[in-house]
């Protein structure tokens, strides 16, 4: 007789392998029995470690934006290099992101974030919490840029933040519908252009 596939127990390697179900499916498309399949732990593990789905899809889209989005945030926030630098390298780890072959096609942010208004109150407010927090680093950084003189003393920040924040949606949507590598910077490249220069 066989054996079965051996049951995970270690609560990280679960929540990872939640995170990509909830990622490739979307939250309404998965269901707890997904999720049992593709983590090898029971219901009642599941529910003991995570709560139910809805706490568990939080929790998984909070531990994404901690892996990717805090740490494009904290370079946006510290990094001493030039302005466009910054903001180039911004979108080139989105793009990397959303076509890296070994993850779900797409961002599972803005995946989540598209799909919030059908999503359960908690998760709705989530998203669009994580959203304004991504959208105000954007502009943080461009005040501090206005402020060193990298960018003109009249550029409108909020705008200025609220374009790149844009740009990012439009990143993940494009890789989502089957963009490549180089149309992905050709888009960035465009993008820079809305960059005003100091002078």
């Amino acid at each position: 007789m066989t054996r079965g596939r051996p049951r995970k127990t270690d609560p990280n390697e679960v929540l990872e392998t939640s995170m990509k179900v909830f990622w490739e499916k979307g939250y309404d498309a998965t269901s707890m029995n997904d999720l049992v399949a593709a983590t090898g732990m029971a219901k009642p593990g599941l529910y003991a470690n995570f709560g139910d789905k809805e706490t568990l899809f939080n929790t998984a889209l909070t531990h994404y934006v901690k892996i990717l989005g805090n740490q494009m945030e904290e370079d946006l926030a510290t990094s001493t290099d030039p302005l466009p630098v910054v903001i180039r390298r911004y979108l080139e780890t989105v793009a990397n992101a959303n076509l890296d072959p070994d993850g779900p096609c797409g961002c599972f942010f803005v995946n989540s974030l598209v799909e919030s208004s059908h999503a359960p109150e908690t998760t709705e407010k989530l998203t669009r919490r994580l959203d304004a927090e991504r959208r105000q680093a954007l502009v943080d950084r461009f005040r501090r840029a206005r402020a060193a003189g990298e960018l003109p003393a009249d550029v409108d920040t909020e705008a200025l933040g609220e374009f790149f924040a844009g740009q990012v949606l439009a990143l993940a949507v494009m890789a989502r519908s089957g963009i490549d590598r180089q149309a992905s910077e050709r888009f960035i490249n465009v993008a820079m252009t809305a960059l005003p220069d100091k002078n």
